[in-house]
Formats: structure tokens, sequence, C-alpha cells
């Protein structure tokens, strides 16, 4: 049974198929390195002339370069890796390695596995539609809401969603030693408040308001907010505003039950030693981050949501507008943070929108296009192997890309020239969503 959405999210809905059918009848552009048609030379008289038309216009996924970045974090640690491609022309999975040492069975891209970060997104998105309901404001003080919970009212709900709060990140000290710090938090369960006392523990970064620094504590204050102006449990949050909405069948908030229900990834960490034997992860509460990062999903259902999201689905127009309107996280102008979800800019001009996920044993992208017609979901099965991350990311490049263009040849010549840029896109290192040694 479909469950309705919203009045306001109706309307969203329908603006979006009114939009989608006007797109019918002109040629739509797409960020890409392919040029756009322009209107008068190829006038589009129908849906499947207008969809053509966006065929032509959007690379096709670079499937050989999917699996080379697939294969690449296996390489570099991680047993085993999985991506999907969702686009105009269809759905496209690849798998590489193994999801379970012990049995050896192959991955899958069916599978569920630990999210991490990418929870945040869902955080921000039930946080937003509060705002929309008018329950609370963005610019306001988060102390209007919780009283006394922070040392600075200055501190806003949008400086939470913007990682510009300056409340340090708790898990710094937590996994200062990998693994042994992952054993101490395996099996206990937190309340919010002992995990925001850790984090007023230690010094602030940054005045509220100021620079991006990356704190898992500024989630943890949302799923407080969002449990005090609901009165329910978050995990009743994300069911009946998002997971029930978009038919997210193999997606839940699972804290503190340990286990992974169903076919799942078994999840595997890195010790900072080097030639340790590797750790099983997969059982753990995950309370040490709760709404920053224990919700669980597989590639099918984040390709759906970061589609539905970005399509207007789950937010009113000027709501996505504000949670896609960025700021630079880093030096290199191609990553960005908005509300609660990452942007990269890619080599070829297409920018995507979506969030990367560390937890215990698991790396996750999960990002679409702004126009939300192409996504990709990724997951490897490791952590504390910031090569691995890496090689992954590069799986964003091949989906929303393509394939690089050929290096031109070159002519011959006895006198000496400058060296040719490289064809290929290099990857820039993983952002990190958590300590890691490596």
């Amino acid at each position: 049974m479909t469950v309705p959405l919203s009045s306001h999210r109706r309307l969203t809905v329908s603006a979006a198929l009114i939009a989608a059918l006007a797109g019918a009848l002109a040629p739509a552009t797409s960020a890409s390195a392919a040029p756009a048609t322009s209107e008068s030379a190829a006038p589009a008289t129908s849906a499947s002339a207008a969809l053509a038309t966006i065929r032509t216009q959007t690379p096709a996924p670079d499937m050989a370069g999917i699996v080379a970045a697939l294969e690449a974090a296996r390489a570099n640690g991680a047993p085993g890796a999985m991506a999907r491609y969702s686009g105009p022309d269809g759905v496209r999975g690849r798998a590489v390695g193994v999801r379970d040492r012990e049995s050896g069975t192959a991955m899958d891209t069916r599978a569920r596995f630990r999210i991490g970060s990418v929870s945040k997104t869902f955080s921000s998105v039930v946080l937003l539609q509060l705002v929309e309901e008018h329950r609370l404001k963005l610019d306001a003080s988060v102390n209007t809401y919780l009283e006394g919970l922070l040392p600075d009212d200055r501190i806003t709900v949008r400086h939470l969603l913007t990682h510009r709060s300056g409340l340090a990140d708790y898990t710094g000290a937590m996994f200062n030693e990998t693994v042994p710090g992952f054993e101490a938090v395996r099996n206990r369960v937190f309340s919010y408040q002992e995990l925001v006392d850790l984090s007023l523990a230690d010094p602030r970064t940054t005045e509220p308001g100021g620079a991006y620094a990356y704190s898992n504590t500024n989630f943890v204050v949302v799923g407080m907010l969002i449990e005090k102006l609901t009165g329910r449990p978050v995990a009743d949050a994300y069911q009946r505003r998002v997971i029930r909405p978009l038919g997210l069948r193999e997606t839940a908030y699972v804290h503190p039950d340990t286990r992974i229900k169903g076919t799942h990834v078994r999840g595997y960490l890195h010790p900072d030693e080097a030639g340790a034997p590797l750790v099983d992860s997969t059982e753990q509460t995950v309370s040490w981050a709760q709404s920053a990062g224990a919700v669980i999903s597989s590639p099918t259902d984040l390709n759906t949501f970061t589609s539905a999201l970005m399509r207007g689905r789950l937010l009113a127009p000027a709501t996505l507008e504000a949670m896609t309107t960025v700021t630079p996280t880093d030096g290199t102008d191609t990553r960005f943070y908005g509300l609660g979800l990452r942007r990269y800019d890619l080599s070829c001009g297409t920018r995507v929108y979506g969030h990367t996920g560390t937890v215990q044993g698991y790396y996750t992208y999960a990002f679409s296009t702004r126009d939300g017609r192409r996504s990709l979901s990724a997951l490897a099965n490791t952590s504390n192997r910031g090569a691995a991350n890496t090689a992954l990311g590069g799986t964003l490049e091949a989906a929303f890309c393509g394939k690089p263009p050929a290096p031109a040849p070159i002519a011959r010549s006895t006198t000496p020239s400058a060296p040719s840029a490289p064809s290929a896109h290099v990857p820039r290192p993983a952002e990190r969503d958590l300590p890691e040694r490596y």
C-alpha cells in the first residue's frame, strides 16, 4: 500500500510532475561534457523525444571504470566492493570480492549494510520537514528548543546542519586507537546527553558560524531536536517521514540492536598496526553515532532516497534550495557542504549531491545529480584504510562523467615540448567522516 505524503509534499510532487510534463515538450539540459542541443534545432514533440534528447546529452556510465574503482578499493584492503547506478537508460550494478570472508560469499548489490554518515542526510531531511511545519527555525538558537544544552546561545540550528557550530567531534578521542576504541564502544549504549558531554569536555573548534569543521556532535544534537519536537524516537521519525513514503524496504534505523537482519555485508576494520588481522566489526550498537550514523540500507534504497530527495519528493522547493546552498569544505573548490548534504563538482562539470559514510568496517558513497535523474551508491566493506575510501570515490567520476576522453595523438617532433596533461582524472583523498590512522 502506498503511504500518502503530507499535503505540502503532495503539492511538491504535483509541481514536479508538471515540470516533468513540460520537460517533455522541450529539450532538457544536463551538466555534462556533451553540448546541449538548442531548442530551435531539435524541438521535441513527445515524451519519448524528450527522453531521447536527455540520453544524447548525458554520458553513459563507464561501467568498466566503475569496476576498476571497485577493484582498486579491494586492492587497497577491502574484502569486497560494489556499486549500483540508476539513470535514464536503466539500472546497472557491479560487485567484486566477497561480502563475508569466512564463508567466501560473493559481494551482492542486493545486500544491506551500515551506511554511516549518509544517515546525516536522513536526519537533515526530517529536521527540515519540521522547519517547514514551523516547529523550529533554522536561525534560532539551539538552546531555544533544548534549554541549557549548549554553552553558547549563538549556536543555531543552521550551524549544526552545516558543521559550523564549533562543537568538538568527540569521536577524535574515542577512536584515537582504532580497534581498542571500537571494542570499548561496540556493545555500549550511550544517551545523547553522554555524547554531548564528551564533546563539551573538549575545546570548541571555532566560533559559531565560523569555518566548516566536520563533527558528529552536530548531528547528535539534531537527533535530540527531532525527538524533543516530535515526542517520539528518531527511528519513528525516519520511518514515518522518509522510509515508508519512499517504500525503502531495506532501510532501517537500527539502535541499539547489534544485528543486521536479512542478507547483508559483513564489515572489516583495519587495525592501526601494519599486518595485523582484520577485525569483523559487523555486530555493534553504533550507539556512539545514533542520529549521526546508525542507519542500515541497501544500494537500491540509497539510489531511491537521493534521487527522490533531489526530485523534491521530500522537501518543498525553497527548502531544497536552502539544503543545496553550499560552502567549501576544503581548498580544492570541488567539495562543498550544505544542510546535511555534500556537493562534489566532478571533472566533467557535473555536480552531484549526497553524502559519504564511514562506520567501522564500511565506506559508503550515495550521490545523485541535482535533477535526480542519475544516482550512484557504492560500498567497500572496510575502514581505517583511506586509500580504499579514495579508490571507491572513483566510482562517481566513472558513473556521472562516463569514459574519459582518449589522449590526443602526439605528433613526432625533434624539438622538446612540455609534457601533455594526463587524460585520466586523479582522485583526491577521500574526506574523512571518522578519525582514521590510514
